[in-house]
């Protein structure tokens, strides 16, 4: 495992700040990297909404049961830290320049970050409730176009984090 603890259905004002999350260990790059990912694309999501910050709604679509729920929470987590976007930069930015330890420990001060995560995390596994679904649809949508990826490996780190992530904020 990577070194994250349980993330469980806990309000972003119920986590304290610094309260090490994820552990005394660094995800390794790759794993914060794929979790980085997942959490911008959440928020690319939102922006691509129809309704308006303050205004949200659930808006009913074709997703699984639950599916427009979370991505409720996740556009109104975002309508309440305008600057997540800039954030998930500057986590990333840690990633690149000084390494997973770092951009770790930046993740761990910024809760509502983690939460974020979880919830795009727990969307994706709704969406796609097996490994070959979530890989039909990635290269559907052609979102690797390093053709070595193997998604199957990335379906079961999404996972592991996700478990972790559950353990540590319940």
């Amino acid at each position: 495992m990577y070194g994250i603890g349980n993330v469980g259905n806990v309000s972003v004002g119920s986590m304290r700040p610094g309260s090490q999350v994820l552990g005394h260990e660094a995800l390794a790059d790759d794993a914060l990297d794929l979790l980085l990912d997942e959490a911008e694309r959440a928020l690319i999501d939102v922006e691509s909404r129809p309704d308006e910050p303050a205004r949200r709604v659930r808006i009913d679509t074709s997703a699984p049961v639950g599916v427009a729920d979370l991505r409720l929470a996740i556009a109104e987590l975002a309508d309440a830290h305008p600057g997540a976007h800039h954030e998930l930069e500057s986590v990333s930015d840690r990633l690149r320049n000084v390494g997973a330890a770092a951009a770790t420990a930046e993740l761990e001060h910024r809760p509502h970050l983690l939460h974020l995560v979880r919830l795009s995390l727990e969307a994706l596994f709704r969406m796609y409730p097996t490994p070959e679904s979530f890989e039909a649809d990635r290269r559907e949508e052609d979102v690797f176009e390093d053709e070595s990826m193997n998604l199957t490996e990335n379906y079961e780190t999404y996972r592991q984090l996700l478990a972790l992530l559950r353990q540590q904020l319940s």
